[in-house]
């Protein structure tokens, strides 16, 4: 009997090593505070961020939308985001309102095209949007993380649903990939990547793709 706890960890050992589990990828470095207000300007969407027009195109289960996005605040920490095609047809209207769930931000629909009018389908676009315009990891003490493969630095934090992580070259410059984790094998189930002109105040690009789901949202700043 006394054997059973010590095959237990070896089989969790075994587990945590699998391909599937995306921490694997990165090795614990400690602890950093991120009380200092710095560390807010690495979101993708900085505090000076007004508005900004993206080219968008959405795949979902096989179809595809595409035209303009306008992100913008909304009294403060709130954000409107529209979705529309350039011959005038609304795919979505969202408000995106703070409401202190943790690293989340709730989505109320305004106005949506029937074909997407699916809860499955608005709560990943919660998650999506939430993991770009929520406060993000800065002012708290974060766990962190090095990647084993190339250069980069992981602030993990629990959010509403499972963990994001986000991901820097060197915590100077803005967050260049955002990752959900979440279950036992710790599976990347939500991974968004970014790029940037120097200077802005928004991505100049953002990929959002989720494994599994068999869906892709690509957006282009548009000058």
């Amino acid at each position: 009997m006394k054997r059973f706890p010590s095959i237990l960890l070896i089989c969790l050992s075994l587990i945590a090593g699998l391909p599937g589990c995306y921490m694997s990828r990165y090795s614990k470095s400690g602890e950093l505070d991120m009380a200092d207000p710095a560390y807010a300007e690495l979101m993708p969407f900085s505090a000076n961020f007004d508005k900004a027009l993206y080219k968008a195109r959405l795949e979902v289960n096989g179809h595809e939308f595409s035209g303009l996005m306008m992100i913008k605040t909304s009294e403060g920490t709130n954000y409107k985001v529209s979705f529309f095609s350039e011959l005038g047809l609304n795919f979505f209207d969202f408000e995106l309102r703070d409401v202190g769930s943790t690293n989340g931000l709730n989505l109320y629909v305004r106005n949506i095209y029937p074909p997407l009018d699916k809860n499955m389908l608005l709560n990943k676009f919660e998650k999506y949007f939430s993991m770009l315009l929520a406060p993000g990891p800065s002012g708290d003490v974060r766990k962190t993380y090095l990647a084993q493969e190339g250069i980069g630095i992981m602030i993990l934090m629990k959010s509403y649903k499972g963990k994001d992580g986000y991901i820097s070259t060197n915590l100077i410059e803005p967050y260049k990939e955002i990752v959900n984790v979440g279950g036992l094998f710790k599976k990347e189930k939500i991974s968004i990547a970014l790029s940037y002109n120097a200077g802005a105040d928004s991505p100049e690009s953002i990929l959002i793709d989720q494994p599994g789901f068999r869906m892709k949202f690509s957006l282009r700043f548009v000058e």
